[in-house]
């Protein structure tokens, strides 16, 4: 058992006293801390202050609007996927979260965790005592990316299971600071960059998840080495809205990658054409880009169902 380092923990209630906080240079906010927590432990986060948002009430929840659905931050993946609201409307959401990981996993992370998930690396994502003997990687405790050395950019992979299909359903970000709100569409939010990952603004906490109501039909794959726990060598998400169609493809570099179509037939060659995986898994780099065009066939058939 690993064990943690030192670090404060502030549990504040109010959000004015979060944004407060969340504004203190070297701190971490965490809600289920089903991935904070390990990466804590293998010293890839050294946080001196780690905020819970657990107790901040206005955080969690499920509301319907004349505008579709918002989700709170903190709402757990587990009360997601079994609201009645977004089975019904939003199908491929409640998919999506079923994959990641474990039921047990799925109760304690949350939907602004996954959507704030970190990037990963084969390379990154170990104890501290194997990246120190390969001499730490770019993004963390080194110089050098791993998966392309003449790089000065990080290529760990963005790998959240629920953002492909959010991507798709135009979901929006509402972000509060100490400044003030704001409101981003998800498509605009990831960096494609490995460390800076997002376009998060330092003492930005993410509050809620903006669904609006469905437009046309998401269907949800992804690949893995086994069928629960491990994190995905592929996320593919298709929407097919008239004759058109759009994929959504993670889990094969820092950032989401979209592909629309004019023709649906056309979708599966276009994701193949514009998928580059990258060294970040144990699985070959070739065999994964082979599976998306699998996984995009199969996503696109599920469209017609």
């Amino acid at each position: 058992m690993l064990p943690f380092p030192s670090f404060a923990l502030e549990q504040p209630d109010k959000l004015a006293d979060l944004l407060e906080l969340a504004a203190v240079p070297d701190s971490r906010l965490v809600a289920g801390g089903t991935d904070l927590l390990p990466n804590i432990k293998h010293r890839i986060e050294k946080p001196r202050t780690v905020i819970s948002l657990q107790r901040v009430a206005n955080l969690n929840g499920i509301t319907q609007t004349d505008e579709g659905l918002v989700i709170g931050a903190t709402t757990t993946l587990s009360d997601v996927a079994a609201s009645e609201a977004v089975a019904k409307a939003y199908p491929a959401l409640s998919a999506a979260i079923r994959t990641i990981a474990t039921s047990t996993i799925q109760e304690m992370g949350t939907l602004g965790g996954n959507v704030m998930l970190d990037t990963r690396c084969r390379y990154l994502n170990q104890p501290d005592g194997w990246r120190n003997a390969i001499g730490g990687c770019l993004k963390c405790d080194g110089a050098v990316c791993h998966v392309a050395q003449t790089s000065h950019d990080c290529y760990a992979a963005h790998s959240a299971d629920t953002v492909p299909v959010l991507w798709l359903m135009g979901a929006e970000l509402e972000l509060h600071s100490t400044d003030g709100e704001r409101r981003v569409p998800l498509c605009d939010f990831y960096e494609n960059d490995g460390i800076d990952r997002t376009t998060l603004n330092r003492g930005e906490v993410l509050t809620a998840i903006h669904l609006p109501h469905p437009r046309g039909f998401v269907a949800h794959r992804k690949l893995r080495m086994r069928g629960a726990i491990d994190y995905p060598l592929l996320l593919c998400a298709v929407r097919r809205e008239g004759s058109g169609a759009t994929a959504v493809l993670s889990a094969i570099g820092p950032k989401p990658i979209a592909v629309h179509v004019d023709q649906a037939n056309d979708l599966v060659e276009a994701a193949w054409a514009a998928a580059k995986p990258l060294n970040t898994h144990m699985a070959s780099t070739a065999w994964r880009r082979h599976m998306v065009r699998v996984e995009v066939q199969r996503a696109l058939e599920a469209t017609t169902r």
